[in-house]
């Protein structure tokens, strides 16, 4: 009886767990593919993982986790580092040290709390090693489902197993005061299979998933998404905020249910913002303009619905900057940086001068010395009230009760009204501060054609960038020289000239009709305009040192890969050639990286050199795999574009894997089997 109701209870808890799966899956990953997609892009960039900091900004960040953990928005103890002087992004206010991208620092949380728990359990770095071995092990599951090959699941487990085995032979053991920043990375980590399930998505949304399985990988793996995704800068969790922005205003131009979907869009917007107000600002003034003049519906129910939700996406970030700033609109961002008002004490402790002020007593409160306490000995008490008395003494309490929810209302009306006011006298402040940088990145890109081309096209020694921070290393890449298969954007304007010449002058009206419309062109127009907006706003702070990859462009690039997925020579291609791309990608990448790690054993180059390699050789690639999109287009010539974009993707993940672990040799790597193969490669 005992055992009947025990399978019982298993294959209910089977059932729920099944029926869980089935929703789950669509909701979070579009389907199987999705899901194989996101475990493949986190097992493949987890592999390069360095546990250490590789910029000094990251301090802040990891220490700002720490003291959430144990409870406190200010800055009070110092895990990393042994200076306050090193840790850009550290502010001061009312006496204290705050950190910023509270946004980052807070969802990190959870894996905090998870790894510590984990650590207690068992030793870390075998935590770390066995979760890659499930997740490599999960990833061959559902690939061999996808491709409907057991074997495929069979050795995919077996070598899951085997790299366990190897992990833990090559262990040696991991403090687990990393956890904070560890933390930090793993989130950084699922934020890269967000961005490559967000643009999988979008690209199924309109051209069917073999263009949003191309655009997914590449988004992830073949841009400097890559590189920072265990570096946990805000760029990767910028780039999933607006890969998600895209994709759900892509999909509520095309799906019956539009709602949920416009509601996400806000909502990353307001995550977003939590995370860095200034892009999620440039984000949100793109898409209101666009999602109110092509949205299917703009009726009282749909706006309230939308309004609501990005209310509440924006109170994490309002009620953080109340807290530390006072201000709901004022980010700890714009705070005094720390300077000289604070020090590191015994056991890193955050000493702050206040310079012997002492804080002042509210007014209107009583201090101890001058407490009361009614009714003391040797007071005369009245006779009981009679029952006039009584009756007005009631008739006097609801009068005051209903007097006191009225004074009460009003002064939260009051409070709301106010609220409101400073919120847009803040926006509109900050809209021109946006504009002033927008100006400026025109001017930039019409009257100082050599600065642009520094940022876009080519880098070497720029002029004015502080080569002496990076040891006189020229490694600071342009757009092109870490993303080639961006070059074939070049084709758009010939696309549309050669559709606007095919349609005649005569359809002009129709051709405007179609793009008010037809979702994808809406989609085209919204993605274009958020690509232009977001480089503007930073093209006036670049060319900059400590940039490596244009990190600072890095959050828009997986929607320029839209971008190129759009394009009808690449789309056609990958349609009917999809083998000879993922053919032409892996290949690239594996010839590559054994090919330069070759050449760099004979050449023996400085770190500048190998990037230097890198930046020409992906320029090259960019110009190739250019100029077949363009003759494509221009000649409806059938010719190997998925090929050449394959093996534009290959070359962009040659940098990013030797990069990894080669290049940049910080800290330690989080899985010993990768230290050992860095161990093996004689480069540096």
């Amino acid at each position: 009886m005992n055992r009947e109701r025990t399978a019982d209870i298993r294959e209910r808890i089977s059932a729920l767990g099944r029926e869980v799966r089935h929703r789950a899956v669509p909701v979070l990953f579009g389907d199987r593919v999705g899901l194989t997609l996101f475990l493949g892009v986190i097992a493949s960039l987890a592999a390069l993982w360095r546990v250490g900091f590789f910029i000094t900004d990251t301090y802040a960040i990891a220490n700002t986790v720490i003291n959430l953990s144990e409870g406190r928005l200010n800055i009070a103890h110092i895990e990393y580092s042994l200076t306050l002087g090193s840790q850009p992004g550290l502010y001061r206010h009312g006496g204290q040290v705050f950190g910023r991208n509270y946004g980052q620092a807070a969802l990190a949380l959870p894996f905090y709390w998870l790894l510590e728990g984990a650590s207690v359990i068992a030793e870390l770095r075998l935590v770390l090693a066995g979760a890659w071995s499930l997740l490599v092990a999960g990833f061959a599951s559902q690939l061999g489902r996808v491709l409907d090959r057991s074997r495929v699941t069979l050795v995919g487990t077996l070598l899951a197993l085997g790299l366990f085995v190897a992990n833990v032979r090559l262990s040696t053991p991991l403090d687990p005061r990393w956890n904070g920043l560890l933390a930090l990375q793993l989130l950084s980590l699922l934020a890269a299979g967000v961005v490559a399930v967000a643009i999988y998505r979008l690209g199924c949304e309109f051209h069917g998933r073999r263009v949003g399985l191309a655009g997914g990988l590449l988004a992830a793996l073949a841009l400097p998404i890559a590189f920072w995704a265990t570096i946990p800068k805000r760029h990767v969790m910028s780039a999933a905020l607006i890969a998600v922005v895209v994709f759900a205003f892509g999909r509520s131009r095309n799906a019956d249910q539009t709602l949920p979907s416009r509601a996400l869009a806000y909502a990353a917007v307001g995550v977003l913002a939590w995370l860095h107000a200034a892009e999620a600002l440039v984000v949100l003034v793109v898409l209101v303009p666009f999602d109110l003049v092509t949205a299917q519906r703009n009726g009282v129910r749909e706006l309230m619905a939308v309004g609501a939700v990005f209310v509440l996406s924006l109170l994490p970030f309002g009620l953080t900057n109340l807290l530390i700033t006072g201000s709901p609109f004022t980010p700890p961002r714009m705070l005094w940086k720390v300077g000289n008002i604070a020090e590191l004490g015994p056991g890193g402790d955050v000493i702050v001068d206040t310079g012997g002020e002492s804080a002042p007593t509210p007014e209107g409160t009583t201090t101890p010395a001058e407490t009361t306490t009614p009714g003391a000995p040797g007071d005369t008490q009245a006779p009981g009230p009679g029952m006039w008395s009584r009756i007005t003494g009631l008739l006097g309490g609801a009068i005051g009760l209903v007097a006191g929810v009225v004074s009460t209302t009003i002064g939260f009306l009051n409070a709301v009204l106010t609220a409101v006011i400073v919120g847009v006298e803040v926006t509109i402040a900050r809209l021109g501060e946006l504009w002033g940088y927008a100006t400026e990145g025109i001017n930039i890109v019409f009257g100082d054609i050599g600065r642009f081309s520094h940022v876009i096209l080519r880098s070497g020694h720029i002029p004015e960038v502080q080569y002496g921070i990076n040891d006189q290393e020229a490694i600071e890449l342009t757009v092109l020289e870490v993303a080639p298969m961006l070059g074939t954007l070049i084709a758009i304007p010939i696309v549309l000239g050669k559709r606007g010449l095919e349609s005649g002058r005569e359809r002009l009206p129709e051709q405007l009709a179609a793009i008010r419309s037809t979702p994808r062109y809406q989609t085209d127009l919204f993605a274009g305009t958020l690509v232009i907006a977001f480089t503007l706003l930073f093209l006036p702070q670049l060319p900059l040192y400590s940039q490596i990859t244009m990190r600072y462009l890095v959050p828009i690039m997986p929607v320029a890969i839209y971008g190129v997925m759009r394009l009808p020579a690449v789309r056609r291609s990958l349609r009917t050639d999809f083998r000879e791309f993922l053919g032409a990608y892996l290949g690239t990448a594996v010839i590559g990286v054994a090919g330069v790690t070759v050449a760099f054993v004979a050449l023996d180059p400085a770190i500048g050199e190998a990037m230097q390699f890198h930046a020409l050789l992906n320029l090259a690639v960019a110009g190739v795999v250019a100029l077949v999109v363009v003759v494509d287009t221009v000649l409806d010539r059938d010719l190997p574009v998925g090929t050449a974009i394959g093996a534009a993707g290959g070359a962009g993940t040659t940098l990013y894997v030797l990069a990894g672990i080669e290049y940049f040799t910080y800290g330690e790597f989080a899985l010993p089997v990768t230290e050992w193969l860095s161990a093996v490669i004689p480069l540096f």
